[in-house]
C-alpha cells in the first residue's frame, strides 16, 4: 500500500468521526513531530498548536518512562473544549493522535477505533 493510499484511508476515517460531531479536527504526528494525517479545522487551535503541544507531550511521556506508560492526556480549555493527546505505537515507532473536541459527545471509541486502523495499516 502507497503512503499516499495509507494517508487517504486514514483521513476516510477521520472524516466520519468529524461528521458525527467526534471532534474539530484531528491529526496524526510521527514521534518526530512529522504530520502523517490530518483532518478538519478549529477556529481556536491550530495545526501548529497541536503540532507544539504533542512534541512537547512526547517528551514527557518519554520522562515517565515504561514504569508508568502513559496512553492519552487530555487538557481542559476555558473555552469548553478538550486537546486529546492519544500515545500509542503504530509501525513500531511511537505515534500521537491529537483531536480538539467540542461539546459532551464522546470520543474514546472513535479514538481507539481511528488507532486500531492506524495500527493495521500495513
Amino acid at each position: 500500500m502507497s503512503m499516499d493510499s495509507v494517508q487517504a484511508a486514514i483521513e476516510k476515517t477521520m472524516r466520519i468521526f468529524e461528521s458525527e460531531d467526534r471532534w474539530e479536527c484531528v491529526r496524526l504526528f510521527s514521534s518526530e513531530g512529522l504530520l502523517m494525517a490530518g483532518h478538519g479545522l478549529s477556529p481556536v487551535y491550530g495545526h501548529d498548536q497541536l503540532l507544539e503541544f504533542s512534541f512537547s507531550l512526547i517528551e514527557t511521556v518519554k520522562l515517565l518512562g515504561s514504569e508508568q506508560p502513559v496512553k492519552e492526556i487530555v487538557i481542559q480549555g476555558k473555552n469548553r473544549r478538550r486537546l486529546v493527546f492519544h500515545f500509542f505505537e503504530s509501525w513500531g515507532e511511537p505515534a500521537v493522535l491529537a483531536a480538539v473536541l467540542h461539546g459532551r459527545k464522546g470520543y474514546k471509541r472513535a479514538m481507539t477505533k481511528l488507532m486500531k486502523l492506524i495500527q493495521n495499516i500495513n
